[in-house]
């Protein structure tokens, strides 16, 4: 399979203080992967005012606190530009992590809510893989951007005839616009960082809202839910289907720990399921894997390496070059082999269960993805090898672009 690589050329990587990570390997391996359209969106911010480039990041523990997907998100929005927030989740009226640049609170009590990996769902579940049920026939929902980001829309997510269909915002009432069963839309007063939907209805599960303003740029959201797993995803009826409620141009899907840590030959039945069922729902969607990295797991009263972590890694690498899905290897970037004792000994990996990163480890994560995602997007428009998993993205979308066919200039290295 003929491949194309880009190099990152940030000053963090260009400066990083721990050699052990493999700054060379940290590019996007394309798999002949046609990124034309994403390319487009991101340059069109300097022509159409209102373009936007829409990114959603699928994962597990590692997604969940939104470091890693944090430090990634700045780095794309200093380049190409601001366009909101993105997806929030209530992780925490769940009960769960949550990141910490929003906050989403209620004043109404949480009756009963829902987890992703839970055994049992008392309420319905839907796209962030969290849900609550509110107390009450109505609530005061207060939405808080922590960065100071001001936000211009607020689409309220939730299980199909539930109301939140309008509020009172400064004394002014709104009244939302439905978008299908499961997603209302308010457009807001005026740009605002934090706001509270006063009297907003709200007889049925509450599954989270998106942000975003009316400028150019890149809205970057991610799901993220303890334990998941590319099937876990699958679990959760119409997912595919309100995932096209963000308008996906590119969704990164990054799991394969947890396959690892139990039966890691799940894994590429999982990708293939959740992968097919998010193509079907969103034809033109482009996909980018991430390949776990090396965790350990306690044998014999002390913790070993699992040699599934690498064996995850190949079954991702290989998936995406046999389907033609771009990759980042960050198994290889984060030093390969071994390379989780040296992340513990520089405080980056929890020393207590030897899988979980710390804050830094994270945020050294999210801004090496953010440099191999910026040399990507920044990357010439060229023809490429069409895959059925990575269709061209319309642009201008009401105009379909003529694709060919390409034979990259050179061979990417095999590993």
């Amino acid at each position: 399979m003929l491949a194309m690589s880009f190099g990152t050329s940030d000053v963090f990587a260009q400066e990083c203080e721990y050699d052990f990570i493999n700054v060379e390997a940290n590019h996007i391996t394309m798999n002949g992967a046609n990124w034309n359209g994403l390319r487009r969106l991101a340059a069109s911010r300097r022509i159409h005012q209102n373009r936007k480039l829409k990114i959603v990041q699928i994962g597990d523990s590692h997604i969940q606190p939104g470091i890693l997907s944090g430090e990634a998100r700045r780095k794309l929005q200093a380049r190409f530009g601001n366009g909101g927030r993105g997806l929030i989740a209530p992780l925490a009226l769940s009960g769960t992590n949550e990141p910490s640049n929003y906050s989403l609170r209620s004043t109404s009590p949480v009756v009963s809510k829902t987890r992703l990996l839970n055994r049992d769902w008392p309420v319905e579940n839907g796209l962030t893989g969290v849900a609550v049920r509110f107390g009450g026939a109505t609530t005061n929902l207060t939405i808080r951007d922590k960065n100071d980001d001001e936000f211009t829309f607020v689409t309220l997510l939730h299980a199909p005839h539930g109301g939140y269909n309008r509020a009172v915002v400064n004394g002014e009432e709104l009244f939302a616009d439905s978008i299908g069963p499961y997603a209302s839309k308010f457009a807001l007063p005026q740009s605002t960082s934090e706001v509270t939907l006063e009297g907003l209805p709200c007889s049925s599960a509450f599954w989270g809202a998106v942000l975003f303003n009316d400028l150019p740029g890149v809205v970057y959201t991610e799901i993220g839910n303890n334990g998941a797993t590319y099937s876990s995803y699958c679990k959760i009826d119409n997912f595919a289907r309100e995932l096209s409620l963000l308008e996906p141009d590119l969704v990164i899907l990054s799991m394969g720990t947890n396959e690892a840590a139990g039966n890691v030959d799940v894994l590429e039945p999982g990708m293939d399921r959740l992968i097919g069922a998010i193509q079907a729902a969103n034809p033109n969607v482009v996909f980018l894997l991430t390949t776990p990295m090396e965790f350990q797991q306690r044998r014999g009263g002390r913790f070993m390496i699992n040699p599934n972590g690498h064996k995850a890694r190949d079954i991702v690498m290989e998936y995406g070059e046999k389907h033609g899905i771009a990759v980042w290897d960050m198994f290889t970037v984060s030093g390969g082999d071994g390379h989780s004792d040296l992340w513990i000994r520089e405080g980056l990996m929890n020393g207590r269960d030897h899988l979980h990163l710390l804050v830094k480890g994270y945020e050294v994560q999210g801004r090496l993805f953010g440099d191999a995602l910026v040399e990507a997007l920044d990357s010439p428009v060229t023809p490429s090898i069409h895959h059925s998993y990575t269709n061209d993205v319309p642009y201008p979308r009401d105009r379909k672009v003529n694709t060919q066919t390409e034979i990259p200039n050179k061979k990417s290295k095999k590993r």
